[in-house]
């Protein structure tokens, strides 16, 4: 790989001394000048007001996600007879009354930010490129910090219920070929980024990875490569009607929610989720390593998978959903071929 392809040599993989020294290097937006704190604060309650941003905190506080949720999943959600598929389709009484309190009572000042990220947002004009694409992502860093301080508030309700836990009580090979482990910490997870050992919050940053994916539409990654665009934005997204690959938000989509987070009076209509389509053509597809795709927010936030598990490029069959054009499967399709053989192989690859 290129040495310049990543942004910086803070790109190399996650240690726990550099997991230590994000946390040392965050700032709060007190430290910004007026105009821009003041907007981003704007746009934070924005989010906060919407529904969506209600209902999934609430099910963070609750301690399970609502069984309509769980399964709205291209991973699959849990697996067949969870009883997730029962036993929570509704909230527990009290919690959406303790959500509101919360949005009430929520200071953004409690939130903290790595230095460089809220230095280069200052530094960016009102209104220009390079400050749109930071607020986004100041955003996206604040509903993903959010859910983490819900979740580790550890109020939830159900504890000790074993929903959680459960797992079947015989596992046969398709649950083993999925979870090889046993069920994972929470079932708040986005599943492409489950990687929780090697979070700076642990359990707490799954659950912040899948609010995001709920209140925005998909985990908010960026063009992290030298020479690129950097003020491109990408939703990694896990809904049943969504490409499970990571997709380019077109121009139209970021205005819109940039409207929604800035405007002098609140739009009529709320933009989020925002959610991919066959218009959303510029993919990456998430089984390549992200020191190849360069596509990302975080160095943590996803361990390479091994091209031994199931790889969707592979499939005989055109979904047009996760390939809008023959030539795109195709492409995709090769891809997954040449890493395969790589791994396979290894340096003898290339005299193959």
């Amino acid at each position: 790989m290129s040495q310049d392809l990543l942004i910086d040599p803070s790109t190399e993989a996650p240690s726990s001394e550099f997991k230590e020294g994000t946390k040392f290097k965050q700032l709060s937006i007190d430290v910004l000048e007026t105009a821009h704190r003041e907007l981003f604060g704007r746009a934070i309650t924005r989010i906060l007001s919407t529904e969506i941003s209600e209902t999934t905190y609430a099910q963070i506080i609750d301690g399970l996600p609502l069984s309509d949720v769980a399964y709205d999943s291209a991973g699959g959600g849990p697996p067949d007879g969870h009883p997730i598929e029962h036993v929570h389709q509704d909230f527990c009484p009290g919690v959406l009354e303790k959500t509101r309190k919360f949005r009430q009572e929520f200071d953004p000042e409690i939130l903290r930010f790595d230095s460089r990220l809220l230095f280069t947002y200052q530094a960016a004009a009102p209104g220009s490129r390079a400050f749109r694409t930071r607020l986004i992502e100041l955003i996206a860093v604040s509903v993903h910090q959010i859910a983490v301080i819900l979740y580790e508030l550890n109020e939830s309700l159900h504890k000790d219920d074993g929903v959680t836990q459960w797992q079947p009580a015989e596992p046969d090979e398709f649950y083993l070929r999925f979870w090889p482990d046993g069920p994972l910490p929470t079932l708040f997870n986005h599943p492409w980024f489950i990687d929780y050992q090697q979070y700076p919050n642990g359990t707490a940053d799954m659950a912040g990875y899948w609010a995001e994916s709920r209140i925005l539409g998909g985990v908010v990654l960026f063009d992290r490569r030298k020479g690129s665009d950097s003020n491109a934005v990408y939703f990694h997204s896990d809904r049943l009607s969504v490409t499970y690959r990571i997709y380019e938000l077109l121009p139209e989509q970021k205005q819109a929610l940039i409207r929604f987070l800035t405007a002098d009076s609140i739009p009529s209509d709320v933009p989020i989720p925002i959610l991919g389509s066959d218009s959303n053509r510029n993919r990456v597809d998430p089984e390549e390593p992200i020191a190849s795709t360069g596509i990302y927010r975080d160095v943590w936030e996803r361990k390479d998978r091994i091209p031994t598990v199931g790889d969707d490029r592979l499939r005989d069959v055109w979904d047009k959903l996760k390939f809008p054009t023959l030539e795109d499967k195709i492409e995709a399709g090769e891809r997954a071929r040449e890493r395969k053989h790589r791994f396979e192989y290894g340096d003898d690859y290339e005299d193959i």
